[in-house]
């Protein structure tokens, strides 16, 4: 098992149980709405939290020389020195989507390039913290597309096997695939047959010591 691996497969068992825990009292969407994809990074915020309680969540983080970018969630954990940065999507539209997810890892890495400076002003004693990397995503296998979406999940391989045209493989070195599924929920068959949660982790970087 690699190191990312061991890391964070405590958090993604929690993430999963999580999603249990809500399905067993509450079908949460309407019809054939889905489910909102805030969702995705509060579930995980709350299961990352639950391990490491000395650890802050912030949704909607804002950052760039105009204010317009921002990260579905953070989370800063003072303690063990490593800040997550977080990116959710639903493969509701799955050309769309893929091509968004390229976007949002493109953000996370500008992080060490363009906004170095900026959050460690922002982010009290984060000298030298390891930044992560972190994509959520779900889908539902009901396609031709979103099942293969699924399985180059399931073979760690989504970030070569679905390049969107134009696009170039981003820098993920040493990635990590989790996929979680939802074989013993009782109540809703569509959820114990075709949801899945997709996710992708990886390391950031450094940011700088303060000498």
């Amino acid at each position: 098992m690699d190191e990312l691996k061991r890391k964070f497969e405590d958090v993604f068992r929690l993430y999963q149980l999580n999603y249990e825990r809500i399905f067993d009292v509450l079908y949460p969407a309407k019809n054939n709405t889905g489910f909102t994809e805030r969702n995705l990074s509060v579930n995980f915020c709350k299961a990352y939290e639950s391990l490491h309680p000395e650890a802050i969540s912030w949704y909607e983080f804002q950052f760039g020389a105009k204010n317009n970018l921002h990260y579905d969630a953070v989370i800063i954990n003072p303690t063990k020195n490593e800040v997550l940065l977080i990116e959710s999507k639903r493969f509701s539209h799955p050309k769309e989507k893929i091509a968004g997810v390229y976007s949002d890892i493109a953000r996370i890495n500008d992080v060490m390039s363009s906004y170095c400076k900026e959050f460690m002003e922002r982010i009290y004693h984060c000298s030298g913290a390891s930044v992560y990397g972190v994509i959520l995503a779900d889908v539902w296998t009901q396609t031709k597309r979103k099942t293969e979406i699924w399985d180059t999940f399931k073979r760690g391989a989504f970030i070569t096997r679905m390049l969107p045209e134009g696009y170039g493989v981003p820098t993920l070195p040493d990635c990590t695939y989790f996929v979680n599924e939802f074989p013993n929920v009782k109540r809703a068959a569509v959820i114990r047959d075709d949801y899945k949660l997709l996710s992708l982790v990886w390391k950031v970087g450094n940011f700088p010591s303060n000498v």
